[in-house]
């Protein structure tokens, strides 16, 4: 898989998660990504792995539109 259809699949997983209204509460980097813990008002949680430059670019402006309420 290339790095691009790598991101592209990241930035799915992303998107369907704040889409479901989850809010990342919780980032862990590390030398192979980073591991993003997300919660639902709900209660629910789940963790996504990102290992991509471009992914963890993403889910940077994901944390400043959350901390903003754009999304």
């Amino acid at each position: 898989m290339s790095e691009y259809e790598q991101f592209k699949a990241e930035k799915q997983k992303l998107d369907e998660f704040v889409a479901q209204k989850f809010k990342i509460v919780r980032v862990k980097e590390d030398l192979s990504g980073a591991w993003l813990d997300f919660e639902h008002p709900g209660g629910e949680q789940a963790q996504v792995h990102v290992t991509t430059a471009n992914a963890r670019k993403y889910y940077a402006t994901l944390l400043i539109a959350q901390e903003t309420e754009q999304i």
